[in-house]
């Protein structure tokens, strides 16, 4: 494994979960009773997984790595730029979600945000996958590179948790996959 084929891989759970809140905003907005405690999961996973863990390890460490290598830095610009914007709708995804618990009834809102958070993160991660094939064609980084920046993800594991916790998000990817309502 490899720093650039280690955030594809990252990929592939991040879309599968763009796809559970796409089912749910679905769901939310045919006004389907979904678990609360589900919807509560899903934001929890958008926070760790996809901003601080995933989005973690391309900000602090492979970006930073990359813009100075064959004229990257405008595409890692607009990157960064798309991450906040998911932070943006993550932040108010979480906000709904406390409304809602609060009393006020904020299914709309859950339902957009969960929405938007996926198309969001479709685009997002179809344009990255574009980006990394492109370092990967041009052999932009070598082995020793690679190396080293697989060691600065073992920080952002130890920034979420460790690799445990890295873990038990993994499988609340597949647990949310498997509930009822999703299938």
């Amino acid at each position: 494994m490899n720093a650039t084929k280690d955030l594809k891989q990252d990929h592939i759970l991040v879309n599968r979960l763009g796809k559970v809140a796409k089912k749910c905003s679905d769901l939310l907005y045919d006004n389907v009773d979904i678990p609360a405690e589900d919807i509560k999961i899903i934001s929890l996973l958008i926070q760790e997984f996809v901003d601080k863990f995933h989005h973690g390890k391309e900000e602090k460490a492979y970006f930073p790595h990359m813009s100075v290598k064959n004229n990257f830095s405008e595409d890692i610009r607009k990157f960064l730029i798309e991450h906040e914007l998911g932070r943006r709708i993550a932040k108010m995804l979480a906000q709904s979600l406390i409304s809602w618990d609060g009393g006020i009834d904020s299914r709309e809102r859950v339902a957009r945000f969960l929405n938007a958070y996926s198309v969001f993160i479709t685009i997002h991660t179809d344009k990255e996958n574009i980006f990394f094939d492109l370092i990967e064609e041009r052999g932009s980084l070598s082995e020793e590179e690679h190396s080293l920046l697989l060691k600065h993800y073992k920080t952002c594991h130890n920034d979420v948790g460790g690799k445990v916790r890295v873990e038990q998000m993994t499988k609340l990817i597949g647990y949310l996959e498997e509930r009822e309502w999703m299938k």
